[in-house]
């Protein structure tokens, strides 16, 4: 399946050459996820679903999607999970260091096509990070009906905990599931896949944007299709295994795509017949 040829957000800065950002304040979302937001020497302008690669001196890089919204700013935000060496030692960082960023890279969601169209958000634990700067955007247009489903492990594990209620109470319909509820919790408990009834839209006349672990992204691309929607507008984005952001180390590459480059922003009709996923029936 040939990738449709989506450019990113038109380049202003040098996107290989790193810029220092200052860490003006990091907000803990999690035991072990936090919004830092950053700084900049320099502006840049991107786009939801782009991602930078974010480096911390004598670590190393990670690829980590923009979580704010899009536009052309010094300041910049990312949602972070302590995960790994580079993660980990993101973490020890405090309000006041430095953390370098290069980019953006990879195509951004598709936006257009939720014109006209009722909007379904699907999230699995930390990939509500880059859907964030879409459900703020539907918001802020104040035209679009949108539903957010969204799964954790716990509820001590909701990332934008406090915002889900902001964008309750401002018209998005918000609905919350756990895997391990704990005392006190009084929503949904189970798979995100199972809760499609409570999203209020019709599926043959809606976009869905989608992101999370692997396995929920698989069965969400899936039902939808089966439920009507078309494969060009089931859209998710795929953040495992990049490396390098440029298409060139060979880490992301998937049956006929590489990850970072032709990515991370993909429709099911693009990548169900690809490895990716090992989507397709």
């Amino acid at each position: 399946m040939k990738v449709k040829n989506r450019e990113p957000a038109k380049q202003e800065n040098n996107i290989y050459r790193p810029i220092k950002g200052t860490i003006e304040r990091i907000k803990k979302q999690t035991s072990d996820v936090s919004l830092f937001t950053l700084e900049l020497e320099e502006p840049v302008h991107y786009k939801a679903g782009q991602f930078f690669m974010v480096s911390v001196w004598g670590a190393g890089e990670v690829p980590i999607s923009v979580t704010s919204l899009a536009r052309k700013s010094t300041r910049i935000e990312f949602c972070i999970r302590r995960v790994g060496m580079v993660t980990g030692r993101i973490h020890q960082l405090k309000e006041g260091d430095n953390l370098w960023i290069r980019g953006p890279y990879g195509r951004a969601f598709p936006l257009e096509l939720a014109k006209g169209r009722d909007v379904v958000i699907v999230a699995g634990g930390i990939g509500i990070a880059p859907l964030r700067p879409l459900i703020e955007t539907f918001m802020k247009r104040k035209k679009y009906k949108v539903s957010l489903l969204y799964g954790s492990r716990s509820p001590d594990d909701i990332v934008y905990l406090d915002e889900t209620r902001k964008w309750k109470q401002q018209g998005v319909n918000v609905v919350l599931t756990v895997d391990r509820p704990t005392d006190g919790w009084k929503g949904n408990v189970g798979l995100v896949t199972t809760l499609w009834h409570l999203a209020e839209v019709d599926f043959k006349k809606s976009v869905a944007f989608i992101c999370g672990p692997e396995v929920m992204i698989r069965a969400a691309m899936q039902d939808l299709f089966f439920f009507g929607m078309p494969e060009e507008r089931i859209i998710t984005t795929l953040e495992a295994h990049m490396k390098c952001g440029v298409g060139k180390c060979g880490h992301c590459y998937a049956g006929k795509l590489y990850i970072c480059k032709d990515g991370p922003v993909f429709s099911y009709k693009e990548i169900k017949e690809q490895s990716i996923l090992n989507l397709g029936f």
